[in-house]
Formats: C-alpha cells, structure tokens, sequence
C-alpha cells in the first residue's frame, strides 16, 4: 500500500484508558513508510518477532573471546533498527523471548561453546543463564535507557500437551535440529526446573517495572492447562512471575 487512513480513530487512543495496542514487527518490514506511519498511528507496544530471540542476540565469538565458559555475551545489533524505531517514537518494547527450547544456538548448551561437545552440567548452565539474562539487560540499560520495557516473555512453550515437559536431546547436533519437540534445557536440568531459575534472573536483572511472563499455545488442552496453572502458581508465590501470555 502507498499509504494508510489517517482519518479514522487511532486503535490506541480508542482504548488509552484500558490496555495497549500492539503488534509484531520485523527488521524486514520496520524499514516500510507505510508500515511506519501503521505502526505510529494505531500502536503503542511493539514487539519483535525474532531479532531478541537467543540465536539472534548470542554472541559465539564475542563469548569464546572472554576466555571464560559461564558467561555468554549478547549483541542487539539485529534488534536496533527497532529499537531506535521505538526509542525516536516513544513506543514501548515487549521483549520475547529469553528461554526457549527451538531458536537457541546449540553451541550456549556445550562444553567450550563447541556444538561437537557434550551438554554442559546444571551448575554451568544455571550460571550461563544468569549471565545471558544480565548481560542482555544491561545491555538494553546502558544503550536504549527511556525505552519502556514494561513487559518480557521470560520463558516460552515448555510444556506439551500431556501435561509433561518436553523430552531430552540425545547427545547429537541432528537430534536437536530434527526432534523439535526436545529440549537442551530439560536434557540438562532433567526436568522443567530451569524455569524458576530463568524468572528469578529476569526479576532480579529486568527493570523494576518490567512485567513478566510464562508463554505457551494449545494453554487449552486439559493436561497442559493444568501444568501452566501449576507452574504459575508457585511462581506467583516467590513474585517471580507477572502473567501468561495465551498464543491461543
């Protein structure tokens, strides 16, 4: 389209006194003029659809240069065309998404950063993701400060619809790539237990108005329904955990 209705009400305006208006963008699309004027005219929360996702955002050489195999190390610059976008136009950012088993660089789960080696132990893993997650916080803090960081998926889809968590990855490259229902995280936490460490780091590195969330689709099946509200619930009682996002 050359350009869009600028006559009719602003969906944000509409309902200002009652929740945000949001919508998904893209480093393909942010670039759009009439996507633009879409965006400034009828939102004011945005998220990225993939470029704050862990295999955008983690560094391979950047974390091999430290020397050091605990603490990985983030780069945004996939994320900043957006993220000036929202910063120059004073809309705020719901990040997404910290912790998931699928868009994950394989290398963040091994020994040495290496894919070819074996999984890495629960203590380097649970130290690996607390740095990841301050790391990215900091990063955001020090580069986009009035950007409105008011909500982060912290974990995403961990259950399966049986009530279960998802299965553990065979010690191989192809059997993540190819069996998307396995997890590196349950393969090496054993269980879904990475999840309160996950929302205690994100509540104790986010910002202090940062709401957090658990996010998962098919939260309609019996079994799976019941095991989010579960989670949740125990989260809740630590305050570690603000919401769920229904993908529906």
């Amino acid at each position: 389209i050359a350009s869009i209705e600028q006559e009719i009400p602003s969906l944000k305006n509409v309902y200002s006194s009652y929740f945000k208006i949001g919508t998904v963008i893209s480093s393909k699309n942010i670039s759009s003029k009439p996507t633009q004027d879409l965006i400034l005219k009828h939102f004011n929360s945005v998220t990225l659809g993939n470029e704050l996702k862990p295999d955008y955002i983690l560094d391979k050489e950047a974390s091999l240069a430290t020397g050091v195999y605990d603490n990985p190390q983030v780069n945004i610059d996939s994320a900043r065309e957006i993220l000036n976008f929202c910063r120059d136009n004073n809309i705020s950012v719901r990040g997404h998404t910290l912790i998931w088993y699928d868009q994950t660089p394989e290398w963040f789960f091994r020994e040495n950063y290496d894919e070819n080696q074996n999984f890495v132990s629960k203590d380097v893993m649970i130290k690996r993701m607390e740095n990841f997650i301050k790391n990215l916080f900091t990063v955001l803090k020090e580069e986009y400060p009035t950007i409105d960081f008011y909500a982060w998926d912290v974990v995403n889809e961990a259950w399966l619809d049986n009530g279960n968590y998802r299965s553990y990855c065979e010690n191989t490259i192809e059997d993540k790539v190819n069996g998307l229902s396995c997890s590196a995280w349950t393969t090496i936490f054993k269980d879904n237990s990475f999840i309160e460490y996950a929302f205690e780091f994100a509540r104790k590195f986010s910002p202090s108005n940062t709401k957090l969330y658990y996010c998962d689709f098919n939260e309609y099946v019996p079994l799976k329904r019941d095991a989010i509200y579960n989670m949740a619930m125990k989260l809740k009682e630590k305050n570690i955990i603000d919401g769920l996002g229904l993908h529906a």
